[in-house]
């Protein structure tokens, strides 16, 4: 995804030090962008502008280049301040026999796309793209059949042009979300994003966190002042046993206790070290997972790419109905029985490729709450439906 190592007949850009593309560092002294002067034997001094912004790292480039700056941390030294690198195809046209692209150079604003021989171009993952975005519009036009341009077409209809560069935007933006997405996460899988759907972007109100974040006010610490004094969990006088529970685990990692059963893990106290084998929610997903646009009006959702087994723990959050999950409250750091972590663990074998879902009513797949639970005469409840398709469903999410 994204532009890889295209480029024109510029050469590539030389990416600088590695930095969250949605928040750039500070600038450390003396590398921050610096504006050229106009004779290079000018005596002047450099003058240092930091960057605190929440700008993209392609938009502050591109202000750099149209002002003729270099900045180390964004990577745009002299040396490449001219380079142009194909970000991604706007437009084409045949002209006099010789086949064109509208190129769009990264790191330089749209006012510089520049109309490239396709002989000059060194970027087949991009044509690919090109072409693959164009013929996926025209087939949704055609009703789902397969429509290919034919030879003597010389240019592309606006309609069809704005709708891959809109692809070609959207390609960027949930690769750099997958990138944020890998930088953040704690765990040994890998996460990927996947829009075969519309042309949505990264959800503006997602936010990923590896822990829960209390509100203020809230010590989630609440209770924990010691650990268990096991060398090797679990003794007889383990977190689960002092708390009154069992172990919720049996020597294959799986969940061997019933639903509706609390789970008290080891926690920062405890004597035991990070390969206790009561440590499973709090090392996070073992499993590569992929963010997905549904195609039936739901919004987001999470799939795995992995066959997981069942009773394995999976994650602590995701998903929506016909189970495949069953969420178990977790006491770890916290004993406040107000404040657990939930935790998702597998109720059957799934596949690779297959949605993860669980009831957002926290029940198993069989049992189904009746519709008049807890309604007041005098106060109907707002009912949200339910999209998810399964035979069992309830049809409502509440």
């Amino acid at each position: 995804m994204g532009g890889g190592r295209c480029w024109g007949s510029g050469g590539p850009i030389q990416k600088g030090s590695s930095q969250d593309p949605f928040l750039p560092k500070p600038a450390e002294r003396g590398s921050g962008a610096q504006r050229q002067p106009a004779r290079k034997d000018a005596a002047l001094p450099a003058a240092v502008w930091y960057v605190p912004c929440l700008a993209s790292l392609e938009t502050i480039q591109e202000l750099c280049r149209k002002e003729n700056l270099t900045c180390k941390s964004l990577g745009i030294t002299n040396r490449n301040l001219k380079s142009y690198e194909v970000e991604y195809l706007c437009d084409y046209k045949v002209d006099e026999g010789t086949e064109y692209f509208l190129v769009k150079w990264k790191g330089w604003p749209e006012s510089s796309n520049a109309w490239v021989p396709l002989k000059n171009l060194n970027c087949p993952l991009l044509l690919q793209y090109f072409h693959r975005d164009k013929n996926e519009y025209l087939s949704r036009l055609k009703r789902g059949k397969a429509i290919i341009l034919k030879n003597h077409i010389k240019a592309l209809k606006p309609v069809v042009a704005q709708y891959i560069v809109k692809k070609a935007k959207q390609r960027i933006a949930l690769q750099r979300w997958k990138e944020e997405l890998n930088r953040k996460k704690n765990h040994k899988g890998t996460i990927l994003v996947e829009n075969t759907v519309d042309l949505e972007g990264p959800p503006l109100d997602f936010y990923y966190i590896n822990e829960y974040k209390p509100a203020p006010g809230i010590n989630v610490m609440n209770g924990i002042t010691t650990g268990c004094e096991c060398s090797h969990c679990p003794a007889e006088k383990c977190c689960p046993e002092e708390a009154g529970f069992f172990l919720a685990y049996n020597k294959r990692k799986q969940l061997k206790i019933q639903p509706g059963l609390p789970i008290y893990e080891c926690n920062s106290y405890c004597r035991c070290g990070p390969e206790c084998p009561n440590r499973i929610v709090q090392k996070g997903t073992p499993y590569s997972l992929c963010i997905f646009r549904t195609n039936n009006g739901r919004g987001w959702g999470v799939k795995t790419l992995q066959k997981i087994k069942t009773k394995r723990f999976v994650m602590e959050y995701v998903g929506e109905c016909d189970p495949n999950l069953q969420v178990f409250n977790v006491f770890i750091d916290n004993l406040d029985l107000r404040l657990p972590r939930i935790a998702l663990f597998s109720t059957r074998t799934i596949k690779a490729g297959e949605e993860l879902t669980f009831d957002y009513q926290m029940k198993g797949s069989l049992d189904v709450t009746s519709d008049s639970d807890a309604v007041s005469p005098a106060r109907k409840r707002i009912r949200t439906v339910c999209k998810c398709g399964a035979v069992c469903c309830r049809g409502y999410l509440n």
